[in-house]
């Protein structure tokens, strides 16, 4: 069949090839699947038609002519010549057999149309148009349902908890298709069901973190292995099994859409080092396109930032890691290609990168929409030239053949073989930086020259060269000496807690800044000084061979054990560290630039720390809060989005002017963020306020229903930008987690448990809110965070907290509360243009940081001058809505239902005496019955008595309350709050008596 049959699908050709051949053959009986009548060609009644299932043909025993199908019959009957007009034949068959079919153009372009339709302005769209695709450039032929269709593989939608995708959403989804189009599909950890193999972009990474808290901008579902996503131009190829001269790996799905947009035939991988793995091996699909298309070369393409250091460069901080990690990649990326002998194909591997230009182009499709706009092709002839050039370098992309080099010379690409060279490329990076590693060896740079940081000075060395009794020349290794050297270095056992037996790990302590370390790591170091500093080929053979036994785990031992007693918290200062050193901040000032000693590597702010003013005063007069700013407060996007989340009053699109009290509320708001983000900031615990932050919506919504997109993960978030932070992720939070804490240690500062469910235990957190903080690592041994050491604990929920109105819960709570101006169709990005935190340049983060800081300070200065009570930093939000919540909670959502019909004010039920077996008997028979509720007939009473507090009612106003105060005398001292007498009980019957002042009123006007 030649390429013109490609006009119609494989499945509407199917379709009429599965059409009954007896309905286009004269005189055949259609009761009869086989049966023999008179042939067409030779006259003879030997002409056997067969209609069962896989056969479909007609043949005669005497002349050995017939039809192969009902295409062929059709032809023969309609005289059109089946050689040359194929498709007429085939058009014909289904127009007799009464089947529509569409040429695949038309449904492309109804497809591609329809797609266009329902994605317009949708974040997909964006994305796409912002690497310069189109809906029709990512439209692939699919197989789905057993039809064969054309649909875009980014599409606009969501996933849900289960990552089911779902078409009502905004984000950006991706699916994955096989080389045979059908869906790509993976089988979750505990399941035998496969589901299909789907990535999300999403559309606000901050409110999707990761298991270490980090925003997320694309997550692949939990426990689906790496796959490679091909475009619809390489399974096209693949399909016609057409030769592919090079074909390139890029790093994420939109940049191999673009590169064969534009002829660079590319498929997308999840990240440099996914196209194979130890189990696997070189991913299946590779290995089928090469064979199929017989490639001759392979290039792994990097963007620009291939030799770029990391982006937060710490104090101490192994500066290397990033390109040893680039580095790591190539070599797998050679050694995994070099298995293509095995399947009997001789392949080039290549290694290449986006050379950095003037327009600031990153990847390839930054490079293909920016510098190359309008004149794409100029890539590949770029690429073509480069590959034939004799040193790989291109104008836009440099590229080299790897196939016979040796792992060292991979490395002299980022030239980690050479340090003095390193630094030169780097220097504009580290000259700023007090230490840093290259190679495990500590450097500074002092006069603009690279010098290496040592304090170990001593006669002898780790080892002597002695000679044996033939005069042959020999190693010995001196442990004491080598103990010494690595105690001067720093090393050290640190015990878990005072109280541990034997539990202990090891540490390192380096200018001032700890780190731990494996076992592995310090026998590094003694690696990395022995090959810096010896040329002797003895020596070198020596460490390489017997090192691991020499210095055997049980070895190191000897390190001498120390307590943990780094962390010295004061009562009204606290000490942030940067880069460029400490900040001492106290109630009346902040000071940079002082030195650091003896702190957790994980405590270092990997920012520089420049002191910008932002609020310039608060001042509490009276019950009202005043807030002054300084001008560089209009530019500190974190101030705008705290002052935006505590407007209560109107959208961003429906702005009024507010009265005094409710501008006073706003600015209440406000303070309570900023003084509570400074008590999550302190390091110092007032034994006054031991408690958790709880931040929940003002919003108020049934029990059990939820309004996310808020903003509330955001300052979980953010206070993870400034502190250790320990992530744990409140929806898959188990209460009997014996090892729920395992990772958090005197260094972490903070505990963010994000969106807990509802009806969360918070009194299971009690004890580590008040008291020491016990930790089940592991593998290890239990051991204790002492109060005074551990970290305080921040709680992000859609919902009240259970037992809120109980005084032990009450005390050990400060509460902040989100207003709904941001929601799903009101994002940051929507203000700001921009996500926050991976957007923010150099400036934006100063602003944060200085803003933190004060957050701190104006927490201390609440603190000296009780803006809220004697013994509290924290100012409380208004507190009505988040007490209302709680009852709500409290009284359960049913019930609340019922009451709310039954106590209708219209009726006769309110502000009348009712014996309480009626009133739970309806209830009840309301609720279909005793169970699943909540309600007993037990806590009932309790349950109508937050019904009235929430509604404003007033409760048993015949009996007097619990103070022995009668309604009269106790409501004209209390106008807004609610009565609640004691019982009435007479006859041997209990009544309740729900009443409202308002409805009296009404009746009895006078």
């Amino acid at each position: 069949m030649s390429i013109d049959n490609h006009k119609y699908s494989d499945w509407d050709v199917r379709r009429v090839k599965e059409l009954d051949i007896r309905q286009f053959i004269p005189g055949c009986n259609h009761r009869k699947t086989t049966q023999d009548i008179e042939c067409p060609f030779c006259g003879k009644k030997k002409f056997a038609v067969n209609a069962k299932k896989d056969f479909n043909n007609a043949k005669c025993w005497v002349c050995g002519q017939g039809f192969s199908g009902p295409i062929a019959a059709v032809a023969y009957y309609s005289g059109i010549n089946l050689d040359t007009d194929w498709l007429h034949a085939l058009e014909e068959t289904a127009r007799q057999g009464g089947i529509v079919i569409t040429p695949q153009e038309r449904r492309r372009e109804e497809s591609i149309a329809a797609a266009i339709e329902a994605s317009r302005q949708s974040f997909c769209n964006q994305q796409l148009e912002a690497s310069g695709l189109t809906l029709e450039d990512v439209t692939a032929s699919i197989i789905e349902g057993g039809q064969e269709l054309f649909m875009p593989t980014f599409r606009k939608g969501r996933v849900n908890e289960m990552f089911v995708p779902d078409k009502s959403g905004d984000d950006m989804l991706i699916y994955y298709y096989r080389l045979d189009g059908k869906p790509m599909e993976y089988t979750s950890k505990g399941s035998s069901r496969p589901r299909q193999y789907v990535r999300v972009r999403w559309a606000n990474p901050d409110i999707h973190r990761s298991s270490d808290g980090k925003p997320m901008k694309y997550q692949t579902p939990a426990g689906a292995p790496s796959r490679i996503y091909i475009p619809e131009k390489i399974r096209r190829l693949y399909k016609l099994k057409s030769h592919i001269d090079t074909l390139f790996l890029q790093e994420g799905e939109k940049k191999a859409e673009k590169a064969c947009k534009h002829g660079m035939l590319s498929i997308g991988i999840q990240g440099i080092n996914n196209f194979g793995s130890q189990q696997e091996g070189l991913l299946q699909d590779i290995q089928d396109i090469a064979k199929a298309c017989s490639i001759s070369n392979i290039v792994l393409v990097m963007d620009s930032d291939w030799n770029d250091l990391h982006r937060a460069i710490k104090v101490g901080d192994s500066v290397d890691k990033r390109p040893n990690s680039f580095s790591k990649a190539v070599i797998k990326f050679k050694q995994y290609m070099s298995t293509f002998h095995n399947i009997g194909l001789s392949v080039d591997i290549w290694w290449g990168h986006v050379n950095e230009n003037d327009h600031g182009d990153k990847g390839v499709d930054d490079l293909l929409c920016g510098a190359l706009l309008s004149r794409e092709q100029e890539l590949m002839e770029d690429i073509e030239r480069t590959m034939h050039s004799h040193d790989g370098r291109g104008t836009w992309l440099n590229i080299h053949k790897i196939t016979a080099i040796s792992d060292a010379k991979i490395r002299d690409f980022w030239l980690l073989n050479d340090v003095h060279a390193f630094y030169e490329i780097h220097k504009a990076r580290l000259t700023d930086v007090e230490t840093f590693k290259i190679g495990n060896i500590r450097y500074k740079v002092e006069n603009g020259s690279l010098v290496a940081v040592s304090r170990y000075s001593s006669a002898t060395d780790i080892y002597t060269i002695t000679q044996t009794a033939k005069g042959e020349d020999k190693v010995e290794f001196n442990d004491v000496e080598a103990f010494r050297f690595l105690a001067a270095s720093g090393f050290h056992r640190l015990r878990n807690s005072d109280e541990a037996a034997s539990g202990f790990e090891f540490i390192r302590i380096d200018d001032g800044i700890i780190d731990r370390v494996a076992p592995y790591e310090v026998r590094d170091f003694i690696r990395d000084y022995i090959n810096s500093n010896c040329k002797s080929d003895l020596v070198l053979q020596f460490f390489a061979k017997r090192l691991s036994t020499i210095m055997a785990d049980k070895q190191l031992e000897n390190l001498a054990i120390i307590a943990d007693d780094f962390n010295h918290f004061t009562s009204g200062v606290q000490r942030t560290y940067y880069n460029n050193g400490q900040v001492e901040i106290t109630a009346n000032a902040i000071t940079p630039d002082k030195p650091i000693s003896q702190v957790w590597r994980s405590r270092i702010v990997p920012r520089r720390f420049k002191r910008v003013p932002i609020i310039k005063d608060i001042q509490k007069v009276g019950d009202n809060f005043y807030i002054e700013y300084t001008p560089q407060a209009a530019d500190c996007e974190f101030l705008s989005f705290l002052i935006n989340t505590s407007n209560n009053f109107y959208s961003h699109d429906t702005p009024r002017e507010l009265s005094d009290a409710e501008t006073f509320e706003w600015i209440h708001h406000i303070v309570n963020k900023i003084t509570t983000l400074g008590f999550l900031l302190c390091d110092y615990k007032y034994a006054s306020e031991r408690k958790a932050v709880i931040i929940q919506d003002h919003l108020m919504s049934e029990v059990g229903q939820s309004h996310g997109g808020a903003g509330k993960s955001i300052v979980g978030n953010a206070i993870g930008h400034i502190v250790s932070q320990f992530f744990i992720d409140g929806k898959q939070m188990k209460r009997d987690d014996e090892f729920l804490l395992s990772g958090v240690t005197k260094a972490t500062r903070n505990i963010f448990i994000d969106d807990v469910k509802t009806n969360f235990a918070f009194e299971n957190l009690f004890a580590m809110v008040t008291g020491p903080m016990y930790v089940n690592p592991k593998g290890k041994d239990r051991y204790c965070i002492p109060l005074e050491d551990s970290p305080k604990i921040l709680i992000t929920t859609n919902h009240a907290i259970n037992k809120a109105n109980e005084n032990a819960t009450k005390r050990r709570i400060i509460y902040m509360e989100f207003s709904t101006w941001y929601n799903p169709d009101h994002t940051l990005v929507d203000d700001f243009h921009h996500m926050f935190f991976d957007d923010w340049d150099d400036e934006q983060w100063n602003l944060f940081d200085n803003l933190m800081a004060e957050c701190v300070m104006y927490y201390f200065r609440s603190f000296e001058n009780s803006w809220t009570r004697e013994g509290a930093g924290a100012v409380p939000p208004p507190m009505k809505n988040i007490e209302l919540r709680t009852l709500r909670q409290e009284m359960s959502e049913v019930l609340y239902q019922w009451a709310e019909e039954y106590f209708d004010p219209s009726g006769t039920h309110l502000n009348d005496r009712i014996k309480r077996a009626d009133l739970v008997a309806s209830f009840f028979e309301y609720a279909g019955g005793p169970a699943g509720h909540g309600v007993t007939r037990t806590n009932f009473k309790g349950k109508i008595q937050a019904y009235c507090k929430f509604k404003g009612y007033d409760f048993n106003i015949d009996r007097p309350n619990s103070d022995k105060a009668y309604y009269s005398d106790w409501k004209r001292t209390h106008p807004d709050e609610s009565f609640i007498g004691s019982d009435d009980k007479a006859g041997g019957a209990e009544y309740f008596k729900v009443y409202s002042p308002v409805k009296e009123k009404e009746l009895k006007p006078f």
